[in-house]
């Protein structure tokens, strides 16, 4: 874990963890030597991913193996941290009674590190990516022209961004972060902008200005707040779609059923009871097929 952070405040906690979850879904870290399974979800720890004391690891990803990568990222080595990675290990395998493999993502400043301690019976490894070998010098001045020219960014250039300020740079972590985040703010496509900017803060906000993060969290809380209101737009004219129907349809008989529908706040299956109830004959089946939808709805909850 890496020395300073920003203690980012608890109630942002979601936003972070659900947008790192889209942003990492089905990606595998092949280039940067991590050789595992695509990822399938991020795993909450204990504490908020990015308010972590000493005492919880940075980061949990269930992998599609059903096998576990614990990934740490630090700007120094010291022996003792293997000690601290071992212990977090056997935490997070009593938790979950599965295979885990720890990889180490060392800063630019760091050139040798070791990989394997002996604690007599037991013998630990955790494999170190020394992200010195990578010139973020040129990596970012790519980005940067892939972005101005308004270029679709592939799933590396996207793990490229995210790991910038650990990269051989002529700045400092926390310039080139910055930089990083101004690049992410660039991306036209709002659901990866704020993917890429929730999962930035996330692995950055150890070496970020406080302030800095805080107005970031702001510009995130406040897209939420749109995606959400957007959403429930979309829901609300779904279910309008569906009561005009059931309306010209059935007449006031339909109002029951009507009542029903404006339970249902699931947009897909709003979606797909529409196509369904065009194709359905009688009242009881339409009445069968709004119970059944809320039926999946209640399950899912």
């Amino acid at each position: 874990m890496m020395s300073e952070q920003t203690d980012i405040a608890y109630n942002n906690y979601d936003i972070i963890f659900r947008n790192m979850t889209a942003q990492f879904k089905e990606k595998v870290l092949d280039f940067y030597g991590i050789r595992t399974a695509p990822i399938v979800r991020v795993e909450a720890t204990d504490l908020p991913t990015i308010a972590v004391n000493d005492r919880r690891m940075d980061f949990l990803f269930l992998l599609a193996d059903d096998t576990y990568l614990h990934l740490e990222f630090q700007t120094t080595f010291d022996e003792k941290d293997l000690d601290r990675f071992l212990q977090y290990d056997v935490s997070a395998y009593e938790r979950y009674k599965k295979p885990i493999k720890t990889v180490v993502i060392y800063g630019a400043d760091v050139e040798k590190v070791s990989e394997q301690k002996s604690y007599g019976s037991v013998q630990y490894e955790a494999q170190a990516v020394l992200m010195k070998k990578y010139n973020g010098d040129a990596i970012i001045q790519n980005l940067w022209t892939k972005v101005e020219n308004g270029e679709e960014l592939t799933d590396l250039d996207e793990l490229h961004l995210i790991f910038l300020p650990l990269m051989r740079s002529s700045l400092n972590r926390s310039e080139r972060a910055i930089e990083t985040v101004e690049i992410a703010k660039r991306i036209k496509n709002e659901e990866k902008q704020v993917r890429l900017l929730a999962t930035i803060i996330a692995v950055s906000d150890k070496f970020i200005d406080k302030e800095y993060v805080e107005k970031l969290m702001e510009v995130l809380s406040m897209a939420r707040v749109i995606r959400m209101a957007e959403e429930r737009a979309r829901i609300n004219e779904s279910q309008q779609a569906i009561k005009k129907y059931l309306s010209a349809r059935l007449g006031l008989e339909s109002k029951p059923m009507q009542n029903k529908v404006d339970l249902i706040t699931d947009l897909y299956l709003l979606h797909h009871l529409l196509d369904d109830l065009y194709r359905a004959e009688k009242k009881e089946e339409m009445d069968y097929l709004i119970d059944v939808v809320l039926e999946k709805q209640k399950n899912m909850g």
